[in-house]
């Protein structure tokens, strides 16, 4: 079954058309994505798709095309169409952000044959610069009603996902995700409640390598009060990058082929094509699956259902050199050693991490930003009357 731009978010509320154990790995796959952000494994990029065009195995071609915003390139919607002698409208993801550059609110739409039609929000609540709470609404008769929520409580290296459903008066907790950090390895434990307390269900082990990339996902499951191989990722890395993918199950003795992933990337180590292959006892043959384009050097990626994927990116390095916000000029961009502001009535500046921790702060126009690791930040401009700006920009 074909995926949408959001299905991903309609299944983690309503376990939807594509099966109950689909639609938790696709729950489990989000949630940890959001972990993984607050690990670090996964950082703001440089460079941005600009549109993406994948196909399936019987033909069907689907493009998505990604839109940002002009001064500080936050993706503010995203369109996805697919292709029947033309190009029609299936579905589209409207974003909105807060000054620092968290997500507040994703607003998912669909195509009716005329129009674009309301079908669910994700609100997100933060604690400062964490994310504390993802709710998802549906847009039924002309009013949102809730459906699910995830809440999230960081400590040291364990973090916990608390899943709940709403029955209509109340919630109800449904699962619990519980993500424990130990040097090199993550250890995800998956339970659900049922009399009560929480049983066991599920557990992933992650194994990270000396530079943080993911070089294996061990999935096993509770079978007779013990855990048992489930299924297994693994990924091959050739320069700083993930070259292949190898998707295996168990058989109860050993490992079996499943998927295989192949990937190819441009000089900035974004990820322009990729394909996916099913094992059919002797051979390789394309087929359709979840691809996982990384760009700007595995910092994010993007996941398509597909068996062959092309993508365009933007690099915002090339992107409003020496630009102009509202009221003020920041240059050189990127920056390497120091930048210098154009502002009328300059007052002070300060620069804030894109997770909205201040970093530095100066009285002068000019700023040594030498000490700052490669990446995007966020630049505020005060003048003398308390009036304030901001714009993004890079130290590379």
């Amino acid at each position: 079954m074909k995926k949408t731009l959001f299905t991903l978010a309609i299944l983690v509320m309503a376990f939807g058309n594509m099966g109950f154990a689909q639609s938790k790995a696709d729950m489990k796959a989000k949630i940890t994505e959001q972990v993984f952000k607050q690990y670090g494994l996964i950082r703001q990029s440089s460079i941005v798709p600009q549109q993406a065009n994948y196909y399936e195995t019987d033909g069907t071609q689907h493009r998505t095309t990604y839109y940002y915003d002009e001064s500080d390139f936050y993706l503010i919607e995203e369109v996805m169409e697919t292709y029947y002698d033309y190009w029609v409208n299936e579905s589209r993801g409207l974003y909105e952000y807060d000054f620092y550059g968290n997500v507040m609110e994703a607003l998912f739409q669909e195509w009716n044959e005329s129009d674009w039609e309301d079908v669910m929000k994700m609100t997100y609540t933060y604690d400062g610069d964490i994310l504390s709470e993802v709710l998802y609404e549906e847009y039924v008769n002309g009013t949102w009603n809730n459906v699910s929520k995830e809440v999230y409580n960081y400590s040291g290296d364990t973090w916990t996902v608390l899943y709940w459903l709403w029955n209509g008066t109340t919630w109800s907790s449904q699962y619990l995700y519980t993500y424990t950090r130990s040097g090199n390895t993550i250890e995800l434990v998956m339970q659900y409640m049922q009399g009560g307390a929480w049983q066991n269900e599920g557990k992933d082990i992650i194994t990270l390598d000396f530079d943080e990339n993911i070089t294996e996902i061990l999935s096993q499951a509770w079978e007779n009060n013990t855990w048992v191989n489930d299924e297994k990722m693994t990924y091959i890395f050739e320069d700083g990058v993930y070259t292949d993918q190898y998707l295996q199950s168990w058989d109860g003795s050993a490992w079996a082929d499943e998927y295989h992933f192949t990937y190819e990337y441009d000089s900035n180590g974004n990820a322009k094509h990729g394909n996916c292959f099913a094992f059919g006892g002797y051979d390789w043959a394309p087929a359709d699956g979840d691809i996982e384009i990384a760009y700007d050097y595995n910092a994010e990626k993007k996941v398509f259902y597909a068996s062959d994927v092309d993508v365009v990116y933007v690099d915002l390095t090339n992107v409003n050199e020496n630009a102009q916000s509202a009221h003020f000029v920041v240059y050189p961009v990127p920056a390497h050693d120091e930048i210098y502001i154009e502002a009328e009535g300059f007052s002070k500046a300060e620069i804030y991490s894109l997770t909205g921790q201040k970093l530095m702060e100066s009285l002068r126009d000019r700023m040594n930003v030498s000490g700052l690791s490669s990446g995007l930040y966020v630049l505020k401009v005060y003048d003398r009357e308390g009036g304030c700006s901001t714009q993004r920009f890079m130290v590379k």
